[in-house]
């Protein structure tokens, strides 16, 4: 087996977690309309249900953070596909409410430890050259995981127990997932950090050429002699020196969940209700969830190739013109012809979700898994992750209270995101560093 065929293999037993992911956060949305009819859920015990997740995933990083470091990169994901496996199941024969917020919660814990570990574990395992094209197989594998639900959501729509049939569908790739990390590498940089040099060596030699491997290998080892004359702990994140990476962790899921991503997700199903037939708006739908996978896989041609901030500074501006042309088709509702208001919305929409596809998408897990040094990089990784549920959390509870404003009928919610992006521009400009072709030591170095 080729080095070539070993690295992609595990770069897709790793991006199965970024597939339970989008699975279980999009699956609830397809769930729903059975859940409503068989357990007759009230608006607040439905918000729990929905919610249960984000709540479990905010927990994650603080579990993953000292863990990663401590037990390593490979075992902390084997335990997360263990917490998957067992929420799947207790979501599924949940005999009433509280049981399937119970096993939503701990869907969402396995969700935050998989955010935080699966791009760190795949930074360190990739070639410098391939770095940004394997860590954006999660990003492409939670956008696939997204469809999946939605393909699920088709299937078992009609079938009695709907629900419990499609908690069950997400059983299949956490098995998926244990079996495929029992039969990965760690990664060498964690097993330098312990001590373990012969099977550091052995595994890069298994990814690297002779070479390559044993100048990473002493690279590595360099940095971590160095690393402990400096006493290195994760309160270094918080120190002078390495607050760029801090704000770079704050700042790119800041802008990442603010840039409307889930305005935009919530609002297509009725716009494309409100336009097409209920059929075509299913099919609109699952066309979203489709252009979203097959930008992500366009942007891992060229994160390796443009570097991060060209694609960033493109992501901004095109997911700029796309809120500003959603939000003038609702401002102008009335006075645009049909047709254009049409174009406007659709057009917007589906554009919208090629830029962010290529580039804020991916680029928040990408890197917050090369910035931070080795020592604290399963903490500070972690610790990025929950930036990301944190906003994320903001948004969920800032959007329906902006949507039953004013704000949500003249289009407001979309250009209030359209300045958050703008804005971006400025942090890509001053805070954001190129790392294209670097080691992570080499990345490191920029702080020591």
């Amino acid at each position: 087996m080729s080095k070539n065929t070993i690295i992609y293999f595990i770069a897709a037993v790793a991006a199965t977690g970024g597939l339970l992911f989008g699975f279980d956060t999009g699956v609830i949305n397809v769930a729903l309309p059975s859940l409503r009819e068989q357990l007759q859920l009230t608006p607040s015990q439905e918000s729990m249900v929905v919610g249960a997740v984000l709540f479990g995933a905010m927990f994650g990083p603080f579990i993953s953070g000292f863990l990663t470091d401590k037990l390593g990169r490979k075992k902390i994901n084997i335990i997360a596909s263990l917490v998957f496996v067992v929420g799947s199941i207790l979501a599924a024969i949940a005999p009433d409410t509280n049981s399937l917020i119970a096993g939503r919660l701990l869907l969402g814990l396995a969700i935050g430890i998989v955010a935080a570990t699966v791009p760190l574990y795949l930074a360190e395992l990739s070639p410098k050259d391939k770095r940004g094209r394997m860590v954006t197989f999660f990003q492409l594998a939670i956008t696939l995981g997204i469809l999946l639900s939605y393909v699920v959501g088709y299937i078992f729509g009609d079938a009695e127990n709907a629900w419990r049939l499609m908690f069950w569908a997400g059983f299949v790739p956490a098995i998926i997932l244990f079996v495929g990390m029992l039969l990965v590498p760690e990664s060498p940089r964690w097993l330098l950090t312990k001590g373990r040099n012969e099977e550091a060596l052995k595994v890069l030699n298994q990814l690297r050429t002779p070479d390559e491997a044993v100048a990473e290998y002493n690279e590595t080892l360099k940095l971590l002699e160095e690393e402990k004359l400096n006493k290195s702990s994760w309160m270094e994140l918080f120190m002078p020196k390495l607050r760029i990476p801090l704000f770079i962790g704050i700042g790119i899921f800041a802008i990442q969940q603010f840039s409307g991503i889930n305005a935009i997700i919530y609002y297509s199903t009725d716009i494309f209700k409100s336009l097409f037939s209920d059929s075509q708006a299913t099919l609109a739908t699952v066309g979203v969830g489709i252009v979203n996978s097959l930008a992500t896989i366009l942007g891992m041609q060229f994160l390796d190739k443009w570097g991060r901030k060209p694609l960033l500074y493109t992501g901004l501006i095109g997911t700029a013109v796309c809120l500003g042309t959603v939000g003038l088709a609702f401002l102008f509702e009335s006075s645009l012809p049909a047709g254009l208001r049409q174009m406007m919305l659709v057009g917007g929409i589906y554009t919208y979700i090629i830029f962010f596809a290529i580039s804020l998408g991916p680029l928040g897990w990408l890197l917050i898994s090369e910035v931070y040094p080795l020592k604290i990089r399963g903490f500070a990784s972690s610790m990025g992750s929950f930036n990301h549920w944190f906003f994320d959390l903001m948004v969920a509870i800032s959007f329906p209270l902006m949507r039953a404003t004013s704000l949500g009928k003249n289009g407001g919610i979309f250009f209030i995101y359209m300045i958050v992006v703008l804005l971006g521009l400025f942090f890509a400009k001053f805070v954001v560093f190129e790392t294209k072709g670097l080691s992570l030591e080499d990345i490191e170095k920029k702080y020591n």
